[in-house]
Formats: structure tokens, sequence, C-alpha cells
């Protein structure tokens, strides 16, 4: 459910990733367009395809990062349980 949450928000803010790098690597004046501007020249000039650019990897990595981040989590979270019992057992 987290990894189908995850790839979900990335896909739906992949326009605002797409506004946001072509304003950082404009080089023309576009400081006083709004967001909405923004969305609207990108979506009037290359429609959905152009406001979409890049979801496919950032969904990818979205679900990769995740796998790992709780495969990562579970193996800690037993090799820490497995060494603090056999703490507990030595101590005996």
């Amino acid at each position: 459910a987290g990894a189908f949450a995850t790839a979900v928000a990335q896909f739906l803010t992949t326009p605002l990733d797409v506004v946001r790098n072509r304003v950082m690597t404009s080089n023309t004046e576009k400081e006083n367009q709004s967001l909405i501007d923004n969305l609207r020249s990108i979506y009037q000039k290359e429609g959905w395809e152009g406001l979409l650019l890049g979801a496919s990897p950032r969904v990818a990595k979205a679900i990769l990062s995740g796998a790992i981040q709780f495969a990562t989590y579970e193996e800690t979270k037993q090799q820490v349980l497995a060494f603090f019992q056999r703490q507990a057992m030595s101590g005996l």
C-alpha cells in the first residue's frame, strides 16, 4: 500500500516537477509567470505528454527506493532483535 501511494504521489506531482525544472533552466524572464500560467503554457504547447515528461522514471525510482528501504528496515530490525536476544541469553 505504501509503495502504491508513493507511486501515485510521484505521478501526480510530475507536472510540478516539470514546471520547476523548466523555470530553473530557462534563459528567459519568466519570474512573473505563475505556476498555473506555466502549467497552461506547457499544456498548450506540448499537451499532457509535456506535463508528464519523466513520470515513468520518477515512479520507478519511488517504487525501487521504497522496496530497498523496506527490505533494509526489516533486515536491520531482525539483526538488532537477534543481537539483543543473544545478549540477554549470555547474561543469564
